[in-house]
């Protein structure tokens, strides 16, 4: 055969073999991308300078927000084999502030599961009341501005005999003395000053035969012979009346605090 006619089917061998490479490549490189990590294409690039701090400041930020701390002592739950000893040691508390703090009635006996609050520090302390202060008010029956002479029958003679350490809060206190022969109950009895601050009695028993009480004008606990008004300050001064009344406001005995020495 001649050059001339193998011309054209040398041509069509090479388009053919361009094409079919042209087609390997191409699928060659589809493949690849395909095939490609996907961490590949989220690699992170730098910002562009351009934008400066501030677009840093723009990502988002991870922050911690700190669980609040519990209020209060803290509670223990019971569980087999507790006992307040051990659970006193536990927390360094001393075990009648764990008994006090629960209120618990009988301390030897735990059950599974109790919470009991622990006293870490101490139990809270009460705020005392302020003392009371004299009540200032009107009494059914008026006070008399001076010493009035009272009768009775012997067998329920009560005198105030003597005002003690006027001026003095801590010593101050206004004698009361059944001179009769039979016991006197001083229940809901007042004693009064002439400003109208008076106090009334509870259940008080003056016995006779010269029997008595000390009403006294500061704070403390009632007892057989003192009562406590609990003032803050003194009431009596010399050249002041006291009055004592009872139940229905009658009068039944005065006392002038004479003038001091």
């Amino acid at each position: 055969m001649s050059a001339r006619r193998m011309l054209p089917f040398i041509l069509i061998n090479i388009v053919v073999s361009a094409v079919v490479v042209l087609a390997i490549l191409y699928f060659w490189d589809n493949q690849r991308v395909e095939t490609a990590p996907a961490a590949a294409f989220m690699t992170a690039s730098p910002l562009p300078s351009s934008l400066g701090t501030s677009a840093v400041a723009l990502l988002p930020t991870s922050t911690h927000t700190p669980e609040p701390e519990p209020e209060g002592p803290p509670v223990h739950v019971v569980k087999a084999g507790d006992t307040l000893a051990t659970i006193a040691q536990i927390y360094d508390v001393p075990l009648e502030d764990i008994v006090a703090a629960n209120k618990l009635v009988n301390p030897d006996f735990l059950s599974v599961g109790d919470q009991l609050l622990i006293p870490i520090g101490g139990l809270a302390t009460a705020t005392p009341p302020p003392p009371p202060e004299a009540t200032a008010s009107v009494l059914p029956s008026p006070i008399p501005a001076q010493p009035v002479t009272v009768t009775q029958g012997s067998e329920a003679l009560v005198q105030i005999t003597a005002v003690i350490a006027p001026g003095d809060l801590k010593n101050e206190a206004v004698q009361i003395v059944n001179v009769g022969g039979s016991p006197i109950a001083l229940l809901g009895w007042k004693i009064a000053d002439l400003q109208g601050h008076f106090y009334t009695f509870k259940q008080v028993t003056l016995f006779g035969d010269g029997a008595g009480i000390l009403f006294r004008t500061t704070s403390g606990r009632d007892g057989a012979t003192d009562v406590y008004w609990g003032l803050a300050e003194a009431v009596w001064e010399p050249g002041e009346l006291v009055t004592l009344l009872d139940g229905q406001d009658s009068i039944i005995a005065t006392f002038t605090v004479p003038a001091q020495e």
